[in-house]
């Protein structure tokens, strides 16, 4: 097996941290211009 070291490890973990909390944003983004078209729509 392939042998990771600690710090290849914590790097992956950040990468993957911030992956998410992009996709977090990206996802209550959508949402709040949902909101805002309904707002703003008559």
């Amino acid at each position: 097996m392939l042998e990771i070291d600690p710090a290849t490890a914590r790097k992956n973990m950040l990468l993957g941290w911030a992956l998410f909390g992009l996709f977090v944003l990206l996802f209550a983004g959508t949402v709040l211009v949902a909101f805002v078209y309904l707002a703003v729509a008559d």
